[in-house]
């Protein structure tokens, strides 16, 4: 029976599904009910959302949200950590998490659209994050305009010494 509930967390699950730039599902089978609320706390201080979801509703909005190939690791009890502003954060997440509780497992998950088998979580959650990515660029940036603007100043300083030398000269 489909109940207003039920069609209300598709709407949401969809919602999520579509803003999520990445997203990690993992079984969280044998985790104590402390444990559990201590992984929902270190997702929450890095501001990705972790929740249980049902995979029966997760599917239809999955398949709703244009992501075919997600219901295939909808399997047990699952949980997904959902990142809106940094794709990588959730894998990072989840991999450090996944060494921390021995009963964790991740499943797999989306990055900015296609899917990420359990294999290439770690390898994405190496990757930089955003931030990082952006200081490297501002870093890389910076340094050309810097030594530009230091020969500038090293040329304006000898053209001032060659004036300085010419009005001595014609002073004398």
């Amino acid at each position: 029976m489909v109940t207003e509930a039920k069609k209300q967390e598709v709407e949401e699950l969809k919602d999520k599904f579509d803003r999520a730039v990445g997203l990690v599902l993992s079984d969280y089978r044998g985790i104590s009910a402390n444990d559990l609320n201590e992984l929902r706390e270190a997702f929450t201080k890095e501001e990705v959302e972790y929740r249980v979801v049902k995979n029966t509703l997760a599917a239809i909005a999955a398949e709703e949200a244009g992501l075919d190939d997600l219901p295939e690791i909808l399997d047990g009890p699952i949980a997904m950590a959902v990142g809106y502003d940094d794709p990588v954060l959730p894998f990072k997440i989840s991999s450090e998490m996944e060494k921390e509780y021995e009963a964790f497992s991740n499943k797999g998950g989306v990055i900015e659209g296609d899917l990420v088998v359990p294999e290439e979580i770690e390898t994405i959650s190496n990757l930089s994050s955003r931030e990082e990515l952006l200081a490297n660029l501002a870093a890389g940036l910076k340094s050309p305009v810097q030594k530009l603007a230091y020969v500038l100043k090293a040329k304006l300083k000898d053209l001032t010494v060659v004036l300085n030398q010419l009005r001595e000269q014609k002073e004398e």
